[in-house]
This record gives structure tokens, C-alpha cells and sequence, in this order.
């Protein structure tokens, strides 16, 4: 299986919402919706959301490096002028700062986890286990230990991939 459908995206109808009804729960469904253009039954707290911000600062660079690398989107213009769109809420999404609030509002809500980008780097194992317990995982020291090393390699692994454009922070 590829990577949308091991970890199909809500909005794209390709091969999202086909993959998504045939898989069985617990499943795995990404988005990059604002928390009120998802479906109105992940607001009952009957599934889990996982959200996770990062800072604006890294992402604008982050995303104007996918901005420049995709074919579709193609942006030629300067750095400085992708952050004052940024910042004006001219790009894909929407506004970044509206999107974070709305899922910080919900932050306390039983089925939301909200975590941070930057957190994860810090400090892999706190967050491991932040999940672990969100999802109701149970696990011992030897298999957190492991997966926070399998983790690390995978982040190495990503990091170190050729396909990366040059530019992009691990």
C-alpha cells in the first residue's frame, strides 16, 4: 500500500474517501481541515483526534519549500513575499491562526489531543506516551523504550533521504 492508502486524507476524493470506507476501525485518517469542516460525528468524542500545531515560524518556511516544490503550485516568488501572504491568509487553507485556535478551543475535550511539532523533537518519549495513554495503549518501559527508538530511526531515515529538497529542516 502506498502512504494515502495506509493514511488516507479526508478532503482528497482520491483514493481518499474510496479507502477510508473500506477500511475497518480503528483506522487512521488524516486531514488538514479546520476542526468545524470535519465531519460533525468526530465532534461527539466518539473517535479520537490527534491535532498537532506547529510553530508559524518554522511552518512558513516548511511550507513555502512544499510551495516550491510542487509542480501543481509552482510558487516562484520571494520568501518575503510567501510570509505576507502567509500572514494575510492569501494561501491553501486558510488562516493558520484561525485553524490552530479553533482546535485549541477544544483542547480539554476527552477526544482531543493536542500536541506540539516542536515538543516531539524535544522530547519523543513524553510524547509517545502522551498517545499511547490518549489512545488507551497499554505498554511497558522495553516497548516504549523500543518505539521511541524505531522513531528516531525513522526520522533519520527521512532526514537522510535523497528525495528531500534541500532547505528542509528535520
Amino acid at each position: 500500500m502506498n502512504i494515502d492508502e495506509q493514511l488516507p486524507v479526508l478532503e482528497y476524493p482520491q483514493p481518499g474517501l474510496d479507502i477510508i470506507k473500506e477500511l475497518t476501525s480503528p483506522r487512521l485518517i488524516k486531514s488538514h481541515l479546520p476542526y468545524r469542516f470535519l465531519p460533525s460525528d468526530l465532534h461527539s468524542g466518539e473517535s479520537k483526534i490527534i491535532y498537532m500545531a506547529r510553530n508559524p515560524k518554522d511552518l512558513v518556511v516548511s511550507y513555502y519549500q512544499f510551495h516550491r516544490s510542487l509542480r501543481t503550485m509552482s510558487y516562484r516568488g520571494t520568501f518575503q513575499e510567501f510570509c505576507r501572504r502567509f500572514m494575510n491568509d492569501k494561501l491553501g487553507y486558510g488562516s493558520w491562526f484561525e485553524h490552530v485556535q479553533e482546535f485549541w478551543q477544544h483542547h480539554m475535550d476527552s477526544n482531543v489531543l493536542f500536541l506540539k511539532y516542536e515538543d516531539m523533537h524535544k522530547d519523543l518519549a513524553t510524547m509517545v506516551e502522551q498517545l499511547a495513554r490518549f489512545l488507551g495503549i497499554a505498554y511497558d518501559k522495553a516497548q516504549l523504550e523500543s518505539m521511541v527508538e524505531h522513531c528516531h530511526q525513522l526520522i533519520d531515515q527521512c532526514c537522510n533521504a535523497d528525495a528531500l529538497s534541500v532547505g528542509r529542516a528535520c
